[in-house]
């Protein structure tokens, strides 16, 4: 062999792992999408769940309150029971609106985390394509 030979396979090598790098990145940023749209897919179903429990009891408390409307007109104006199911109606409607908050906090973070890991992709599809143009000219 001679030594003009040696620093082209020297250059060659240096470029094969310089591609190998390339590849083994992208595929550590696939993994990573992956995981992160699970993630976030599991938050949305946990922020799915609070709406369902939001929903639920708001129309528990919508019962609760509708059935306070016949105990007012009861023997007594102050009747106890009376204020009883008014007070477990305001206490279900609060309920409802706690867990409204958390899922409405957790369906942005949810969605804001995908759009995250979408525009990531994007980068780097784009960065593999100027790559790839960058080889295909010669540069």
């Amino acid at each position: 062999m001679t030594r003009a030979a040696e620093p082209e396979e020297g250059l060659r090598d240096i470029g094969r792992e310089i591609a190998q790098d390339a590849v083994r990145l992208v595929r550590a940023e696939i993994d990573l999408a992956r995981t992160q749209m699970t993630a976030a897919a599991k938050r949305f179903l946990v922020a799915a769940i609070f709406g369902v429990v939001a929903a639920l009891l708001l129309f528990i408390a919508l019962i609760e309150a509708i059935g306070a409307i016949p105990s007012e007109f009861g023997p007594d104006l102050f009747h106890n029971r009376w204020l009883g199911w008014v007070a477990v109606g305001f206490l279900l409607a609060l309920l409802a609106g706690l867990f409204g908050v958390l899922a409405y906090r957790r369906f942005r973070k949810a969605i804001t985390s995908g759009k995250e890991t979408v525009g990531a992709l994007k980068e780097d599809s784009e960065w593999l394509r100027q790559l790839s143009r960058r080889k295909n000219n010669g540069s």
